[in-house]
């Protein structure tokens, strides 16, 4: 757990940030400019603030009052950037061994061999970096930064210049390393759909400012509804390869099929969805003859609505988001706790190996 109380006044820029993260994966999410990146930093300790506090584990790293300073280099503290960083002149095995050979064997938690394994990178440890993909880079900047066996894992933005396949599969990865190594992680971002995919919890912040705490969905699009500009929503998840036909493939993800184009995968193949929430088509009652082949019932959560845009939250087993506007809601008079049928075509369901 990570508590803190930072105050940072610098001429083009303040933050004023309190809080305290569990040992889940805490999303800290806002506009560009928001100060989320000076936060990670400050925790990180390549940014010393103005006065305030940051302790971990019950460790004091900064306190502007007792003039406790703990150099970055002791924190235990992991740190992924959204491009990487890789040392260009050494192979992946020696970028992940890097840390980790400057431990004391007493301070190894976790071997870079299993590390390297449970990412993927196993075939790639001989490779330079400029042999590597831009998801494989960020593979391999995650397990260096897990070699040097944190207390604590950042991740500043590190799927922002990735496509929409690579990131769907670095979520599914970081998911992995969170259940295995039980590795608290703080995950910045400006995504909505990354922030809902893969955090418990979230903070929002606004010019410097915590503008709220909670879970992802609740905090992050009552927020966009409530006017802040972000990106459209994207129902990211983890599924698996079921039947397939010469033109449609079903996708199991939980307890809920969902039938896709046809993919060329074998049975049982792990996967990742992605589904816009605005190609979703909510009805209050079950739609006939139709040509869409997911026809999904569920009940609504949660809404979200203000002026013009509304997202409603459906479970159907899996949680998924649905974007519409303030005239169908009314017009269809949906409410919490009703029972709806999300429609959508096989043809909006993208697939991506996990």
């Amino acid at each position: 757990m990570i508590s803190f109380d930072i105050q940072l006044n610098r001429p083009e820029f303040s933050l004023s940030a309190k809080g305290e993260f569990d040992d889940g994966i805490t999303a800290v999410f806002g506009p560009s400019g928001a100060g989320k990146s000076s936060l990670l930093n400050c925790l990180a300790g390549s940014i010393k603030p103005s006065d305030g506090s940051v302790t971990l584990g019950g460790t004091t790293l900064y306190s502007g009052s007792r003039g406790v300073w703990v150099s970055p280099e002791k924190r235990r503290i992991g740190t992924v950037y959204q491009d990487g960083a890789l040392f260009p002149h050494l192979s992946v095995r020696k970028n992940i061994e890097f840390g980790w050979k400057l431990l004391q064997e007493d301070q190894r938690r976790l071997d870079p061999v299993e590390i390297a394994d449970l990412l993927g990178l196993t075939y790639l440890l001989h490779r330079p970096p400029n042999e590597l993909s831009g998801g494989e880079r960020q593979r391999v900047a995650i397990a260096r930064a897990l070699a040097t066996s944190p207390a604590l894992l950042l991740l500043d933005e590190p799927l922002a210049s990735l496509d929409a396949a690579r990131r769907g599969s670095i979520l599914n990865y970081l998911k992995r390393v969170h259940t295995e190594f039980n590795m608290p992680m703080i995950y910045v971002s400006h995504s909505v759909s990354e922030v809902v995919s893969i955090a418990s919890s979230a903070m929002l912040l606004k010019d410097g400012v915590v503008k709220g705490f909670d879970r992802p969905s609740a905090l992050l699009l009552g927020a966009a509804s409530a006017g802040d500009e972000f990106e459209s929503f994207d129902n990211i998840l983890d599924g698996v390869i079921g039947d397939s036909t010469d033109h449609l493939t079903t996708v199991i993800v939980g307890d809920v099929n969902i039938s896709t184009r046809h993919q060329n995968k074998n049975l049982g193949d792990r996967v990742v969805v992605s589904l816009g929430a605005n190609q979703i088509i909510l009805a209050s009652s079950e739609p006939k003859n139709l040509s869409a082949r997911n026809i999904l019932k569920g009940i609504v959560s949660e809404i979200w609505s203000n002026t013009g845009k509304v997202f409603t939250e459906i479970d159907i087993g899996e949680k998924f988001i649905v974007e519409l506007t303030e005239n169908a809601l009314n017009d269809l008079g949906i409410a919490v706790g009703q029972n709806v049928f999300l429609v959508f075509k096989s043809s909006s369901v993208d697939v991506y190996d996990a």
